[in-house]
This record gives structure tokens, C-alpha cells and sequence, in this order.
């Protein structure tokens, strides 16, 4: 039974994280769709990226992104994004797909999650043969932009190992609390604010959640540049604005859960309480089991 504010945590935890057989199922959609753009495209590389394969998922909104480098004589040379994207499509017509609206991804459909997206990409390399980077298309504006996604997650694994897994399950929890705040916050946004903010051992829950309100208000507040880009250029003046003052009300009643258990404070009760207000339902209401 949830009597504590630390097994609060590790309930809420479990009750928003993905199950294992998510992720084999996603392993098995990526391996069935890189056979399926093979008999069509000449593949150097592929690989799942995004928040599935970081262990950042949260349970009902996890989608999987799969990258595939493409032979760039073949497939790329001197065409558009959007023309890379609509082969791309035509190739898997035999799903029900569209283009993601950041124009960036075609996303396949499926009964049940997780829904994937394919993100077709060329190499940059160095002298030595090694990737730099790869150029991910654009359609919204027909450009190529820039992308490390290895390099990113090596961060978030490097970084977990520093602070503990507490880590990468407040990066979950800050994505759960967003989606139930008007979603202001982009997934890759919020993983990019856990690094800038959390750098040594991680041992409380309710300072360590208190303390990323608290920072990410200030950090949202302003540009945030990131690998080669500004992490933060998808929020006009009115999102940035409502973003920050979400955060900032969640600073606020996170800072007064924590007071509730802080030095010989012990009303877990009120606590457990206050966080479930600003969580959500997935938060254990106290005594549960």
C-alpha cells in the first residue's frame, strides 16, 4: 500500500511506463517495415530513434520513429524533402499513412500503438568515413536540417548513469504532467531541459521534480540552443508564455508537496495528495495499493 511519498513515486512511475511487450512489438513493426523499403530503396543504415528506444516512452503516447539512410545518388540526389517523402509513401501504400504535420516523417497507422514514423535520411560524413550528421527532410519549408540522434541519446544514457535511474523516470513524469497541461512542451524539449538541469546523484523525488519546474521555467522562458539548433524555435510568444506559466504553477504547489516530508515534516498524506493534483490520476491516491 502507497503509505509514502517515495513509493508514490515508484507507483506513478510503473503506471506511466511502457510495457515490455511494447517494445517488442515496436522492434518487430521497425524490422517488417526496413524489409518492406528494401525491395524499393538501396538502405545503408536504419535504426529506431526517438523516446521508445531512450526508455523516456510514456505509456498511450509513445510513437516509434525509425530512421533510414538512404543511398543518396539513388534516392536523394537533387530532389525536394517532399518528393523523398511522397516515395516513401508510395512505397508503403499498402498502409494507411500521411506526412506528420511537422513535414519531417511519413507515419504509418496501426490498431493499436505503437503507430510508427518513417524519417528517411541521408549521411553527411567525415574525412574518416564516420557519420557527422544526418539531413532530415522538411517539407513545411523544403529544407534539410541537421540531426545527431545517436549523439543524444548517448547524452541521455551518460547522463542516467551519473544521477541514477531517477533520471530518466522524472523525464517521464515531466512528459505525463505536460501532456495533462495543454502539451506546450515537445518531447525532445523536455529530454534536452533534464540535461541542462540535472547533473550529479539524483536521490529525492520531490526536491529533484520541484527543482525541474523550477529551472525549466526560467529555461523556457528563453531560446534554448542544442546540437547545431534552437531546441525550443516550434513555440510562438503565446505557447512560450503558457508554457511558462504551467510550469511555473506547477513549481509552486511541487515546492509545497515537498515541504509537507522535508526535515521532520511528515504529512505523506497531504503530499501525496498535492502531487496526485499536480499529476493526474496515474499518481496513487494514498493507502492505495
Amino acid at each position: 500500500m502507497v503509505y509514502t511519498v517515495s513509493a508514490a513515486f515508484d507507483e506513478f512511475c510503473q503506471n506511466i511506463s511502457l510495457s515490455s511487450t511494447y517494445h517488442d512489438t515496436a522492434n518487430k513493426r521497425r524490422d517488417r517495415l526496413v524489409s518492406l523499403l528494401k525491395n524499393d530503396f538501396t538502405i545503408l543504415d536504419s535504426f529506431s530513434t526517438g523516446s521508445i528506444p531512450r526508455y523516456t516512452a510514456i505509456s498511450g503516447y509513445a510513437d516509434l520513429d525509425i530512421m533510414v539512410a538512404l543511398h543518396y545518388e539513388k534516392h536523394m540526389k537533387d530532389k525536394l524533402p517532399s518528393e523523398v517523402l511522397a516515395e516513401i509513401q508510395k512505397s508503403l501504400s499498402g498502409y494507411k499513412t500521411r506526412v506528420r504535420r511537422n513535414g519531417q516523417a511519413v507515419t504509418l497507422y496501426y490498431d493499436t500503438w505503437p503507430n510508427v514514423d518513417i524519417v528517411p535520411v541521408s549521411r553527411t560524413v567525415n574525412d574518416d568515413g564516420s557519420v557527422n550528421h544526418y539531413n532530415v527532410p522538411n517539407m513545411n519549408n523544403e529544407t534539410w536540417l541537421k540531426s545527431r540522434p545517436r549523439k543524444h541519446s548517448s547524452a541521455l544514457t551518460d547522463r542516467n548513469g551519473i544521477c541514477g535511474d531517477k533520471f530518466k523516470r522524472i523525464i517521464k513524469m515531466i512528459k505525463w504532467w505536460n501532456k495533462q497541461h495543454g502539451d506546450y512542451l515537445q518531447s525532445f524539449h523536455i529530454e534536452v531541459l533534464a540535461l541542462q538541469i540535472f547533473t550529479s546523484t539524483i536521490s529525492d523525488y520531490s526536491w529533484s521534480v520541484s527543482e525541474f519546474f523550477d529551472r525549466a521555467a526560467t529555461l523556457v522562458a528563453s531560446s534554448l540552443y542544442y546540437e547545431d539548433d534552437y531546441v525550443d524555435s516550434y513555440l510562438d510568444s503565446v505557447n512560450r508564455s503558457e508554457a511558462v506559466k504551467r510550469l511555473k504553477t506547477a513549481r509552486d504547489k511541487a515546492f509545497s508537496a515537498w515541504y509537507l516530508t522535508y526535515g521532520e515534516n511528515n504529512d505523506h498524506q497531504r503530499a501525496i495528495t498535492t502531487w496526485r493534483q499536480i499529476f493526474g490520476e496515474k499518481f496513487p491516491v494514498y493507502g492505495s495499493y
